[in-house]
């Protein structure tokens, strides 16, 4: 057991060195030194926590429901401008997708199956009547 805790430790300091997991912690940083993109957060909760309040209320006023949620979408609109939290998604999906790929990665190699397979492949060759896979 202490090898594979060894290898994760190593792999762990990896992933911290990767290009992903940097450009995604200077991204974040920077948004949050970013006055607009801190203010556009804390707008898009506060709004999605009114929404979500009104959609709470028995007696809930749908003028009010509407009212909240163009205003929730206008912040969302102002979000999906701002190159700053731009910057930040992108480098996020960017750093998830190698992770997923480092998982992908494990699993097939401990149990022969990969995500990505199509219906019915068990990873197997044996079984195999001709899905696509190649097996390196």
């Amino acid at each position: 057991m202490e090898k594979v805790l060894n290898q994760a430790e190593m792999l762990a300091e990896a992933i911290l060195e990767s290009e992903e997991y940097i450009t995604m912690r200077l991204s974040e940083q920077a948004a949050m030194r970013d006055s607009e993109a801190t203010g556009l957060i804390a707008a898009y909760t506060e709004k999605r926590t009114a929404v979500e309040n009104i959609l709470a209320d028995a007696n809930m006023n749908p003028g009010d429901l509407a009212k909240a949620g163009s205003e929730l979408e206008e912040v969302e609109r102002a979000i999906d401008a701002n190159e700053v939290l731009n910057k930040m998604r992108d480098s996020r999906e960017a750093f998830n997708d190698m992770m997923r790929k480092v998982n992908s990665i494990i699993k097939f190699v401990v149990t022969g199956e990969r995500d990505d397979e199509e219906e019915g492949c068990s990873g197997s060759c044996s079984s195999c009547s001709g899905c696509g896979h190649h097996h390196h």
